[in-house]
Formats: structure tokens, sequence, C-alpha cells
């Protein structure tokens, strides 16, 4: 099959009334840039065909949207202001997020499941169905706090030794036995699902552990000079 004009393209899309065929119409072999009008006439035409399958969908109603200035999830709505900074980001987008996941799991769902939906709704709505249903079905599970969790094979252990560590005046990291008989060490931490992690590495072994953690352990981990809980 040959490529297709851009009319044809964009009709594919807006007569698209499933997920499938909506994923169909996106790969149908139309030559464009990730640029400019013509993507930003793709984009428009693609969110409001997602958005239509999710509004027909039994479970529509849990993946975001925008009607005018609301974001609406669950039956609530959101007023979100049209002002913007240097990036286009609006000023009260990251407020609205708050409401969205709370709203969420109001409705059920587990912290991770409600940042996860939060993450993928806006450019692909019909996507967003698939992680509320695999939410739905209990996916996306909350991680266990203040709980090692062994992660995965490194490279290999860690070149640092506790006495290196704690002779360290600046930089001097939290440690935890490990059960190989050395030493975990905090090597760094993220943030992921709304939630706040710390990776620990050995100095024997390569396994490698997260801990994710509450604002209170975070403190005691970040604090090493004091002692901390095992």
């Amino acid at each position: 099959m040959g490529e297709i004009k851009l009319s044809e393209y964009l009709c594919g899309l807006r007569q698209a009334t499933t997920v499938n065929e909506l994923e169909d119409a996106i790969q149908a072999p139309f030559k464009h840039s990730f640029h400019g009008r013509t993507w930003a006439a793709i984009c428009k035409v693609r969110i409001e065909a997602g958005n239509a399958i999710c509004a027909n969908h039994p479970n529509g109603k849990f993946v975001p949207r925008m009607i005018g200035k609301k974001l609406v999830v669950a039956g609530e709505s959101y007023g979100v202001g049209r002002g913007g900074n240097s990036t286009g980001i609006r000023y009260t987008w990251h407020s609205a997020g708050d409401f969205a996941k709370s709203v969420l799991k109001q409705n059920g769902f587990t912290t991770r499941a409600a940042s996860r939906i939060w993450d993928s709704w806006a450019q692909y709505p019909h996507r967003c169905l698939s992680v509320v249903e695999e939410a739905l079905a209990g996916g996306y599970p909350d991680p266990v706090m203040n709980t090692l969790i062994f992660s995965h094979t490194g490279c290999g252990p860690v070149n640092i030794s506790v006495e290196q560590n704690d002779a360290d005046k600046f930089d001097k990291r939290a440690t935890l036995a490990c059960k190989c008989s050395g030493t975990l060490f905090d090597w760094g931490g993220g943030f992921s699902d709304d939630f706040t992690f710390i990776n620990w590495r050995c100095n024997r072994c390569a396994d490698v552990f997260t801990e994710y953690v509450t604002p209170e352990r975070m403190r005691e981990i970040r604090q090493p000079r004091l002692p901390i809980a095992a």
C-alpha cells in the first residue's frame, strides 16, 4: 500500500470508533514530520478521536480529559487557568494533577496507578484505557514502604569501604548491613509514581536493593551522621 494523503490520514483517525481501529489509523502509511502545522493537526484529531472512544467506553470516565477550561475525571471537574509559563505549562497544572490523582484514589485506584493514569492520558487518551483496565484488575500495587526490596544484580560491588565513608566530612553516605556480610551504601535515589526511593549498593556483592521511603525515613537516611534504623 502506498503513502496516503493528509486528508485521508485524518479521515481514518476520525472514523475510528475503537482502540484497535484508532491504533490502525495511527499506523497508516502517511509520512509526516513531528513538527509544524501538519503534526499539530494530526495531534488535534487523534486526541479528539481518543476522547470520543473513551467517552463511549465503560471505564472511560477514569481517563482524565479537558472540557473547555475544566479537567474532568470520574465525574468530578477542576478549573484550569489558561495562563502558562515560558515552556507552555499551565500555572495550575501541578494542582490539577493532584486533583485528578486524588479523585482516582477515592475511586479505589492505588497511588501508583493514579500516577500512571495521569502520566499517560494527554496525548493518546485511548491508550490510557489499557492502564485503567490493568489497574482495575489489580495492577500497579503500591510498594511496601521503608523496606529493602531486591532490585537486580549489578555489575559488581561498589569501590568504597566503611572506613573511607566514615572519614568523609562532606559526603558521608548512610549504610546498612548486607546479608552477604558486606555493607550497603546509599547510592542515590529518585522519584517514581509519586514515591521517593533510595538505591542501596553493596561493597562486597553485586546485589542492588531499592527502598521506597516515607519523608521521615528519607530524613534519617540523608543524615548519616546520626544512627538509622535497620
